[in-house]
């Protein structure tokens, strides 16, 4: 569906900001008996709302078909650096929200629990899940998360309210992947408790232009955040930001508190003027973006081809989602990756979408590997620390750093 009014505000006023030309779903891997099948690709673009200024996507393929007709990829049990943070934000929420043994906390997009499993034991509480993708629902029953299987609407509101009103709901880089966000939040209003908060954590645009990191942008991501918007987007449910900051997370990510009952913090006003400064809503800006992304392509596919001519063998390290926009735009294929490192079970034997290279498990690598490039990249010190004493003579290609 093609998007033609603003996702938080309503207005036409929509102006193309940032073209990828055509993509598929980046987080769909491929078997290798679908890669004899048509490959749908959709138009990868970027608008931003000239009245509100907050940027979306141009097309927004229906929910069901992201995550529900194809066997879902991401499983936040399987990294170290995921379980790590989720550990340390459950901590976080548990000591400024003040969760206990009688509280309910839920959250939307909760993939296998990863997080859920972390408020359960730091404090006791009451967890419920809301999950869309099968797959990720049946492996968080088999570890014990109570998780209804359904997108975050009336019908799994009615679920959270048979329980109680939530005094935490929590969204991990998932809000951005919401279409209608106007009922979204009128059922976040609905099921949360008057003195609780809804906690999302998700991709700040700021970073995204500030790092040049385009290759965050795929077609599972609707919204793309910045402060400036969403302040009057959240009062029209009651809603206001009492505290936000920034962390490293996903190469880049805003978390923000949002309540019924307390005083907006002073912080608001601080990003606000932070956004204006950097020119956040000026088309100017991605005009001057697009033009480093232009520039990041052809280096980086220079510097492969160059590698590949002295007798490189290249390889990719981690099927991220990020790295199959990357890959698809940047013509990155199989001619010259020889393979991509997974250590997911869910994508080893798969093959990446679009560019269509065989992914392996870690074992894979042997020292006749030249070059790795580290697909994703907000965790490449850990993946250069893992692979470098074991190959010390790979040369590491990391992206935006």
């Amino acid at each position: 569906m093609v998007i033609t009014s603003c996702n938080l505000c309503g207005s036409d006023k929509l102006s193309i900001i940032i073209d990828l030309r055509y993509h598929p779903l980046a987080d769909t891997f491929v078997k290798e008996a679908q890669l004899r099948e048509p490959e749908t690709r959709y138009p990868l673009r970027v608008l931003l709302c000239e009245d509100c200024g907050h940027a979306m996507s141009q097309y927004d393929v229906p929910p069901s078909v992201r995550y529900q007709e194809n066997e879902y990829s991401y499983d936040s049990a399987n990294s170290k650096v995921s379980i790590a943070h989720f550990g340390e934000m459950a901590n976080e929420i548990i000591g400024k929200v003040g969760i206990g043994k009688d509280d309910l906390v839920v959250d939307i997009g909760s993939n296998v629990g990863t997080l859920l499993e972390a408020f359960r034991t730091k404090s006791a509480c009451q967890v419920l899940g809301i999950e869309p993708a099968p797959n990720m629902v049946a492996k968080a029953l088999q570890n014990n998360v109570p998780t209804v299987p359904d997108f975050f609407n009336k019908r799994s509101a009615d679920k959270i309210l048979e329980i109680k009103k939530a005094k935490a709901i929590t969204i991990t880089n998932a809000f951005n992947h919401i279409s209608n966000l106007e009922e979204f939040m009128t059922q976040i209003a609905r099921t949360l408790d008057p003195a609780g908060a809804f906690v999302i954590e998700a991709p700040y645009l700021a970073h995204l232009v500030e790092k040049t990191a385009f290759d965050t942008i795929y077609l599972e991501h609707v919204s793309y955040f910045a402060v400036t918007p969403l302040v009057p987007f959240f009062k029209r449910f009651g809603l206001i930001i009492t505290d936000l900051y920034e962390n490293e997370y996903m190469g880049g990510s805003v978390r923000i508190y949002v309540s019924k009952t307390v005083s907006q913090s002073p912080k608001v006003d601080e990003y606000i003027a932070r956004e204006k400064r950097m020119g956040l809503f000026s088309l100017e800006t991605y005009r001057e973006l697009m033009t480093r992304v232009a520039g990041f392509k052809q280096a980086l596919v220079f510097s492969l081809y160059e590698a590949k001519k002295n007798g490189g063998r290249i390889i990719g390290i981690g099927a991220a989602t990020k790295g199959n926009t990357l890959l698809n735009y940047c013509g990155i294929d199989s001619t010259l990756l020889d393979f991509v490192t997974d250590a997911s079970a869910y994508k080893i034997g798969k093959y990446t979408p679009g560019s269509h290279i065989l992914i392996q498990p870690d074992e894979a690598i042997t020292n006749e590997i030249t070059h790795a490039l580290i697909l994703p990249w907000n965790i490449a010190l850990f993946l250069k620390e893992k692979l470098g004493s074991k190959f010390p003579s790979m040369n590491f290609i990391i992206p935006h750093i």
